[in-house]
């Protein structure tokens, strides 16, 4: 069971099918292609008969690297996006759902003491009318 042993005579047919592809694909002119190794080293093809300018040395290793690079800095991107967004929820929404929680518990305590259902939203209505009152107040005081 030597599945992973390469004896001499095989890697000599494999390093003549190598060979054989290489110049195949010199011929088609698509050199910069990747043989079946991970790195071509610059010494085969000035070995192929017939090829005395050899190609730079194309590594699928640097290639696979820099799709990886590529690939975690489109997911860096994303996640400093998707931080600012939460970020940017987080100021407003915050301030939204207190106000709703105000609201809401200020209509169950008109609730819990009596309050009928037009008497709420008398309340509520007064409510507004005091905010908007503090509102036109604060502009006045900025203006002037």
């Amino acid at each position: 069971m030597d599945l992973f042993l390469e004896t001499p005579q095989q890697q000599a047919e494999r390093m003549l099918r190598q060979q054989q592809r290489l110049m195949e694909m010199q011929m088609q002119g698509v050199a910069n292609q990747a043989p079946v190794q991970n790195v071509v080293p610059a010494a085969v093809p000035a070995a192929v008969p017939g090829c005395e300018s050899a190609p730079e040395a194309y590594s699928v290793q640097q290639d696979s690297y820099a799709q990886e690079l590529a690939f975690d800095k489109r997911r860096a991107r994303r996640r400093r996006l998707g931080q600012r967004l939460r970020t940017l929820a987080m100021i407003v929404l915050i301030p939204l759902g207190l106000a709703a929680i105000f609201l809401v518990s200020y209509a169950l305590t008109c609730i819990l003491n009596g309050a009928s259902p037009n008497e709420v939203l008398q309340h509520l209505a007064a409510l507004g009318q005091r905010l908007g009152d503090v509102i036109t107040t604060i502009r006045a005081g900025w203006e002037s």
